[in-house]
């Protein structure tokens, strides 16, 4: 039987540190996104032989949200955060809903908080997360007030951080993820972990303040 999402019970990867986490089949996300073929880091690395694997099983975006469903479900949730879409994602309300309510349940269980970022932002309401700390993921600085409008945090890949220190620019403030501070500021944000930093996990706070979380590309 051909797999549509992994789910792992525990992921220490080097930035997020020990967490939940699930991958899903790239057909869960939305076609307008840019990455797909042509730059997207689930693409690459180890983390491409497991997007290949998953994209080879087919199925439709409801099929493959409903298996994600499944596979949060059977974890064991004893305080440990989620990491929700290291590949893939959600682009429909109705696939949107399927896995934040197995989030929900998995909170309820005893987890830590699920968390992630949408491409789909433009045509998903942000009501459709609840309880999914989620942020925008938006390709033009530009689109950040656009992102807030639509009730999302956004988030942005960018060529450098023109300094090591939130910058404001186009109505919304930039803060660079910590742990990637260390590549510009010795100083800064040393062995930083997405466990340690949990700035993501508050996408509601980040949205009051008109916060943006921006990732230096690698």
């Amino acid at each position: 039987m051909k797999k549509l999402a992994i789910v792992t019970q525990l992921s220490n990867n080097r930035k997020t540190g020990p967490c939940s986490a699930t991958y899903v089949a790239q057909q869960s996300c939305p076609a307008s996104c840019p990455l797909r073929n042509a730059g997207c880091y689930a693409e690459k690395g180890r983390v491409g032989i497991h997007t290949r694997r998953l994209n080879a099983g087919g199925g439709t975006a409801l099929e493959i949200a409903r298996a994600e469903a499944e596979g949060i479900r059977k974890l064991k949730a004893f305080g440990q955060a989620l990491r929700l879409h290291v590949v893939g994602d959600c682009k429909s309300e109705k696939t949107a809903e399927i896995v934040s309510e197995a989030c929900r349940d998995f909170v309820k269980r005893g987890g830590g908080s699920p968390w992630s970022y949408t491409h789909a932002w433009r045509r998903v309401a942000r009501k459709a997360w609840e309880g999914v700390s989620i942020l925008a993921s938006i390709h033009r600085i530009k689109d950040g007030l656009k992102a807030l409008a639509r009730g999302y945090a956004p988030a942005i890949v960018v060529e450098e951080f023109p300094q090591g220190k939130a910058w404001k620019e186009e109505g919304v403030t930039w803060i660079p993820c910590p742990a990637q501070l260390k590549e510009y500021n010795p100083n800064t944000g040393e062995g930083i972990q997405c466990v340690d930093c949990r700035l993501c996990w508050n996408a509601d706070r980040l949205h009051k303040n008109k916060q943006g979380i921006a990732f230096a590309k690698h």
